[in-house]
């Protein structure tokens, strides 16, 4: 999956923490992080993906066109074709499309997700809601489907059926990062957030290493979150505990190349505290995981 920098801004040295949000949507269904990020590496989905994220939107609907044409990437092929039209302001070709495309193909699963995406994204809830789950009578194990009918039932507040929903498709699918975000996101919305904890804790007695990492990736991005809050409130001591305890989340997980911005947030946190010695052994910890990390070399002179 694709890493992005998270900025924080340290006050005693004006430094940019750099954090990797492994968390966003939908590059990470296919791969696992990688240190540093090459194009040619991608599937062919995660280079449409890229194309997105880039808005070559033209260019990422002939790709995604030609994946369907060839039977591949999935549900998620149909997905990155409505958010290529999307990007484009065209949602209402989409419609075109997915209504052409179920002409030929009635019954259709994954044509039927990207009809109800494309109403979805319209607002058309109720419609939406009617061709997701058309979609999980011909395909009751499509995640993708899964997970936009929980949003819906979220949209209506009925968490229960949300969260039932959305834990299917972890079940069915526990490698994507957006159902373990979207998941985390009802339970805040009921007001109960910890849930993603108590999840992820069942999880450890069980011999599920996919489903370990997918809600230990969850609860990270949450402390890493509190971590900025606290850190904003001049609660240096307290962020500090958050990052530790990301660190022991990440080694348990075995996610080696996520404490390389562990160790060096540690770093700059431990600096700003005044606290060299551990400041040097953070990154000190940074070089050992990435020799050439740039930004780790420059703290390590300035402290010598």
């Amino acid at each position: 999956m694709l890493s992005f920098f998270y900025p924080i801004y340290f006050k005693r040295h004006f430094t940019w923490v750099v954090g990797f949000l492994l968390f966003f949507q939908p590059l990470s269904v296919y791969s696992q992080p990688q240190a540093h990020f090459n194009p040619s590496l991608l599937s062919p989905v995660q280079k449409g993906d890229f194309l997105l994220m880039e808005s070559l939107n033209e260019q990422a609907l002939q790709l995604y066109e030609s994946l369907i044409a060839k039977g591949e990437g999935g549900g998620y092929s149909f997905r990155g074709l409505i958010l290529a039209y999307k990007g484009m302001n065209k949602l209402n070709a989409a419609e075109f499309w997915t209504e052409n495309y179920l002409g030929e193909n009635p019954n259709s699963s994954l044509a039927l997700y990207a009809s109800g995406y494309v109403f979805y994204l319209k607002k058309n809830l109720k419609k939406a809601e009617e061709l997701f789950k058309k979609a999980l009578k011909y395909d009751n194990n499509n995640a993708l489907a899964l997970n936009n009918l929980g949003a819906v039932f979220l949209g209506q507040n009925s968490y229960a059926e949300a969260v039932s929903l959305v834990h299917k498709a972890i079940q069915v699918n526990p490698k994507e990062p957006m159902f373990f975000s979207n998941l985390e996101n009802i339970y805040k919305k009921m007001g109960d957030p910890e849930l993603i904890i108590a999840d992820y804790n069942f999880y450890l007695g069980k011999d599920d290493p996919d489903m370990i990492r997918g809600y230990g990736m969850a609860v990270s991005r949450r402390m890493r979150q509190a971590s900025f809050r606290l850190y904003s409130k001049g609660h240096l001591d307290e962020a500090i505990l958050k990052w530790i305890e990301i660190e022991r989340i990440y080694k348990k997980i075995n996610h080696q190349t996520g404490l390389v911005p562990v160790y060096f947030s540690l770093g700059l946190l431990n600096e700003e505290k005044g606290d060299s010695q551990n400041a040097k052994r953070y990154f000190n910890q940074v070089l050992t995981l990435n020799p050439l990390h740039i930004q780790a070399k420059e703290r390590l002179n300035i402290l010598q």
